[in-house]
């Protein structure tokens, strides 16, 4: 039977979204901290009217693939993101390694073990993607040199993340072998190289059938069922669903038709209307904000390492990629959130016993201030760069 209780939760989830991000949009900040807010208040450690792992959740999952899609599709130049593929590299090496080698310093200095170590140094390594590109679209900024810089390392970040995470999950199986690894690093290869075959070779020939199709909205269905499905091959392959739905975007957009029908004006309605605005909702869902009021040195320590070293090797590596200082503190603010890749790391490390209850606090308290920081101080670095 169905639970309907779902209605209810998205209902008052849409209403109060719309409600605070309306209020921030005229206070002058970007309407995804509304959206954000209403999932704090709605969530688990406020009302409870929203729980973040239940039905919403999968709700959730299909507005993060939808914005993605968005962003591949109607926003990224797929040959601008090539051609700065050693730059995204480079800012990946500084916006990833440095935070990640403070994240296992920390948890040694901590007294932890090597393996907890590597946990807070993949939590801390990681970008959510989604906070980012929601951000710079509100801004008009994604579809620049440094937006494509920043989606190029945030997503880097995030499969190196799940991969070596996968990696440690298995070395703590009893009868782990060299076999396991492999398996886990050859499911991501084949995830792209899958994805490069539909692009080179199937992608026409489904617009081509969509074409010849009678039925009303053929293109639509088409393309929403490609999507689902590299969702789900994302997923599949151990990494987040969000992947599937940026890469779905830029194969649809490499397809000459599809860009002419413009397909976003048949996802953006209910994209932005319904399924987008659920997903941060439901990343606001999962804060406890009491957590900022536990005066705890690991907690301080994790926060502090989390967002300096974080934007400061962001920031670094955009000024060796030969960005100007302004573009580079873009760059490095907007490597700073993180959301669903360190939330579902964290919550399955703490179930596998590898954190405890002490160091899950203070990956929250990192997840609440970097979600909630990223709109704000994202819109002042790119306004320093118009001026």
């Amino acid at each position: 039977m169905t639970d309907i209780q779902i209605f209810f939760s998205v209902g008052v989830a849409l209403a109060t979204a719309l409600l605070l991000g309306e209020l921030v949009e005229r206070a002058g900040e970007p309407v995804i901290l509304g959206e954000i807010l209403a999932g704090i208040v709605l969530g688990a450690y406020v009302l409870e009217i929203v729980d973040p792992d239940g039905s919403f959740a999968l709700l959730a999952a299909i507005g993060s693939m939808l914005l993605l899609f968005d962003a591949g599709y109607e926003e990224i130049d797929v040959q601008q993101l090539e051609r700065g593929g050693r730059s995204v590299l480079v800012i990946a090496m500084f916006g990833v390694g440095l935070p990640a080698i403070g994240g296992l310093v920390t948890g040694m200095v901590f007294g932890y073990s090597i393996i907890t170590g590597l946990v807070l140094a993949i939590t801390l390594g990681v970008t959510s993607i989604g906070v980012t590109a929601r951000t710079l679209l509100d801004l008009d900024s994604l579809n620049t040199r440094y937006g494509h810089h920043v989606v190029g390392a945030a997503v880097t970040a995030e499969i190196l993340g799940l991969v070596v995470f996968s990696l440690v999950m298995a070395s703590q199986q009893t009868g782990a072998s060299a076999g396991q690894i492999v398996r886990i690093l050859g499911l991501v290869v084949a995830f792209f190289v899958g994805a490069l075959l539909v692009h080179r070779f199937l992608i026409e020939r489904i617009s081509r059938l969509l074409a010849s199709s009678r039925q009303t909205g053929s293109d639509m269905i088409g393309i929403m069922g490609l999507l689902f499905l590299f969702g789900y091959a994302a997923d599949a392959v151990g990494l987040d669903v969000i992947v599937g739905g940026l890469v779905a975007g830029l194969i649809v957009s490499s397809e000459r038709r599809f860009r002419e029908t413009k397909i976003r004006e048949g996802i953006v309605g209910i994209a932005y209307g319904v399924f987008i605005p659920l997903f941060f909702v439901n990343v606001g869902a999962q804060m406890d904000p009491s957590v900022l009021v536990r005066f705890d040195p690991l907690v301080i320590a994790v926060v502090a390492i989390g967002v300096v070293v974080k934007v400061g090797g962001s920031y670094l590596g955009a000024r060796l990629a030969r960005h100007p200082p302004d573009e580079a503190w873009v760059v490095g603010v907007g490597m700073l959130p993180r959301a669903g890749v360190e939330l579902v790391v964290s919550t399955t490390a703490l179930a596998a016993g590898l954190i405890d209850e002490r160091l899950f606090s203070a990956v929250l308290a990192l997840v609440f201030v970097s979600v909630l920081a990223t709109p704000l101080l994202l819109k002042r670095a790119i306004r320093r760069t118009a001026m």
